[in-house]
């Protein structure tokens, strides 16, 4: 294990870098047949060598169907990379909780003017950015079917849902 994670067998674990202590505790994890690991931030202060190893080891855990990954992270494109499904907590609230292929499906983002905004029906605005160019809104795509929407990514649906309609 150790030299599947490149851990220098040489060194005390005090002198392991952040990114050398998270592959330890992966392969400390992984050594028990564990089939659900529980990691929170589990990338964060990582350089981005080291973020990547770790993801790929994540994604290769959970290439079996008996196994799984609980996230807890504030570094969106790792959730994009890993997970299958979403859970948003904020405030202590549960505000989504959905696969990613249904927030594809759930939400779009609508490039449009103040006067165009206003014209949208009641209830298919979840939440705007505005700026001096016009407003960024996250729209429930099954209220707004016959407006071309670009595709909401995670971090826009978070950012936006979290801004409101105000």
């Amino acid at each position: 294990m150790a030299d599947r994670f490149k851990l220098d067998r040489k060194k005390k674990i005090k002198d392991y870098s952040r990114g050398m202590k998270m592959k330890l505790s992966l392969a400390v994890a992984l050594s028990h047949d564990s089939r659900l690991l529980i990691l929170d931030e589990p990338t964060s202060g990582l350089d981005p060598v080291v973020r990547d190893e770790v993801l790929d080891m994540l994604l290769d855990f959970i290439q079996r169907p008996d196994h799984t990954v609980l996230i807890s992270s504030h570094i969106i494109s790792d959730l994009e990379r890993v997970c299958d499904y979403v859970t948003f907590i904020h405030g202590g609230h549960i505000l989504f909780s959905m696969s990613k292929e249904e927030l594809g499906e759930a939400f779009g983002i609508l490039r449009c003017s103040e006067q165009e905004l206003a014209s949208l029906p009641k209830g298919a605005v979840c939440g705007i950015r505005r700026s001096r160019f016009g407003c960024e809104v996250l729209v429930h795509r099954h209220l707004v079917k016959n407006i071309k929407l670009e595709a909401a990514g995670i971090e826009d649906i978070m950012v936006l849902i979290v801004k409101g309609v105000g």
